[in-house]
């Protein structure tokens, strides 16, 4: 498994406020804290947040799957928004659906008070790390 602090030692999870979580299931996911500059100009918590925290979620689930010399990217995600966020934090929760070179996962967001107000899927390419020699 893949060093899960190195995800939330990145810079945008720490500039939009997002840690790794796990629900009373055990299933990985993220808590994003709702705070005025990640709204929209409606005062609703912007999609591309909500976007991220799908992304974030499901790239937990890939790195609690792959070995310690893979690394993964994204290369596809899709959200569909259902509800508005105002005044709540959200937390995302995926599971993986295929695992391979490339796995496919998918998560469901809610709000403080349990409501789903997002669901997305995220494909990621799974490959293995090169040697740190400057080459890429």
């Amino acid at each position: 498994m893949v060093d899960l602090d190195l995800l939330q030692a990145g810079n945008v999870w720490k500039y939009i406020g997002m840690e790794i979580i796990r629900n009373a299931e055990g299933q990985p996911g993220v808590h994003v804290r709702n705070s005025e500059s990640l709204k929209q100009i409606y005062g609703s918590v912007h999609g591309g947040i909500i976007a991220t925290a799908v992304d974030a979620a499901v790239a937990v689930a890939v790195n609690s799957a792959i070995g310690k010399d893979y690394g993964a990217a994204t290369v596809e995600l899709k959200v569909n928004f259902l509800y508005p966020v105002v005044d709540s934090d959200i937390f995302a929760f995926a599971r993986l659906v295929k695992e391979g070179n490339l796995m496919v996962g998918t998560a469901e967001v809610f709000d403080n008070q349990g409501q789903l107000v997002a669901i997305g899927t995220a494909t990621y390419k799974v490959r293995p790390l090169q040697a740190s020699n400057g080459n890429k």
